[in-house]
């Protein structure tokens, strides 16, 4: 959960990162060992190779604990940091476990004993790569000669259930809707962005009307001019952030996923040309692929069945009496 290296100085704490991947990539190496698997070929397949794939959540958090909208320079550069810093450190802990424990049984077939790296094969292919922060050519030497414990060690994943669970924004995606609906076999809850919240408290606009316009506009703020421009600017909605923006941002950010990430993208109106236009994009850019296409109709809040008491009650008891929350707790 990406959100819990943001310090109360609204600085992201990297070396803090580090030491959680290191601990993460020892976890799920143990995990290769123990684990059930359904037939001797997949064991044998998995202890061959050991594969792991560390992901993450909650970068959508990171933005707005950093107050940086997401479709800006930094959030890209920010992002592209935090995803080199992962996979810098997870290559490192696994390069630490195979000189403790041996490296990878089918190391010598693999890319690494030639001291090829993703990051390295980005540096050849991807037209947007950018500052790198680390030593990366040490490293590769360093590999090329002591071996990795893993084949494979990053893959970022939807988390669309534990995000919910932990009460963070999903895997690597702009927010849906500053308030949305969703659906569980539990029932319907209302979701609402703390963040933004909070924000319009300390600003004195967090009232009933300002409830009601922002559900009338389908959890956008865009359009309501009493919201200062810089909010309105942080706050945006995934159908408000150009899909070139994520696009660009995964493309940067594969040079350090060894598997695959989970990339969604988000049209309000789907038409072949817009969509011929932003899959051959991302083709350009060397994404290998994509995960959901997203339309507007599945995330609408029915204003005509929602009353303004429920509304109300379903804030006050996410946001403003969680401990007494049942479904909070």
């Amino acid at each position: 959960n990406l959100s819990s290296y943001v310090t109360q100085e609204s600085k992201f704490d990297f070396e803090k990162l580090r030491e959680v991947v290191a601990v993460a990539t020892r976890f799920l190496d143990k995990v290769v060992d123990i684990n059930f698997y359904p037939t001797s070929e997949a064991s044998k397949s998995n202890q061959r190779w050991r594969p792991i794939g560390l992901g993450i959540m909650g970068l959508q958090d990171v933005f707005f604990k950093m107050r940086i909208p997401f479709d800006s320079k930094e959030a890209h550069d920010l992002s592209s940091y935090i995803s080199e810093t992962i996979y810098y450190q997870a290559l490192q802990t696994s390069m630490a476990m195979a000189k403790e424990n041996g490296k990878f049984p089918a190391f010598e077939a693999s890319r690494y004993a030639d001291g090829d790296l993703q990051v390295q094969l980005a540096k050849k292919h991807q037209p947007l790569m950018g500052e790198l922060h680390y030593d990366w050519d040490e490293l590769a030497a360093k590999i090329k000669s002591h071996g990795l414990r893993n084949s494979l060690l990053i893959a970022i994943a939807p988390t669309a259930t534990i995000a919910s669970i932990v009460g963070s924004y999903e895997s690597i995606e702009p927010q849906i809707s500053n308030f949305f609906k969703r659906e569980t076999l539990s029932g319907e809850f209302l979701n609402v962005n703390r963040y933004l919240v909070n924000d319009l408290k300390k600003l004195g606009l967090y009232t009933p009307a300002m409830r009601s316009k922002i559900i009338g506009n389908e959890g956008s703020i865009q359009q309501i001019p009493e919201i200062p421009a810089e909010i309105r600017a942080l706050y945006k909605t995934v159908w408000e952030i150009p899909q070139k923006t994520l696009i660009d941002m995964a493309a940067i950010r594969s040079a350090f996923i060894c598997q695959s990430q989970s990339l969604n993208l988000f049209l309000e109106d789907p038409t072949l040309g817009k969509l011929s236009s932003m899959y051959m994009h991302a083709w350009k850019q060397g994404i290998k692929t994509t995960y959901y296409l997203r339309s507007r109709a599945k995330t609408s809040i029915k204003k005509t069945t929602v009353s303004e008491v429920e509304v109300q009650a379903a804030i006050a008891c996410s946001l403003e009496n969680p401990e007494s929350c049942e479904t909070c707790q």
